[in-house]
């Protein structure tokens, strides 16, 4: 069971929120933090969060989850599941939902402006 527990607008980049999410399975419940959601247009995903490791030999670092499971499947299938319940939390918690600006149209006068 997936069951989110606080939810962060944000607006950094093209991160528009950050999720904490409480996960039961087998008996045992663990809690993970700063899941963010990201938005590119229309697109909308979550990530898990990460960090960065140096990596010898490159000036690449390495990026890493914080956590997941052993399986890639098992993670997909939780970020798919989570559009879900987040919409649901933001709909109860009265949360509104950011809706991407469209640059392509044109404006017709100063009172089409969102400001």
């Amino acid at each position: 069971m997936i069951e989110v527990i606080h939810y962060e607008r944000a607006n950094k980049n093209k991160i528009i929120g950050y999720v904490d999410i409480k996960i039961s399975l087998n008996g045992m419940t663990m809690i993970v933090r700063k899941i963010s959601h990201v938005q590119s247009g229309d697109k909308k995903w979550f990530n898990l969060p990460t960090f960065a490791r140096d990596v010898k030999g490159t000036d690449k670092p390495l990026y890493l989850k914080y956590w997941q499971f052993d399986l890639d499947a098992h993670n997909g299938q939780l970020l798919e599941k989570l559009t879900e319940k987040v919409k649901q939390y933001c709909e109860q918690n009265k949360i509104e939902e950011v809706k991407p600006l469209n640059f392509a149209s044109t404006m017709n006068s100063m009172s089409e402006l969102p400001f």
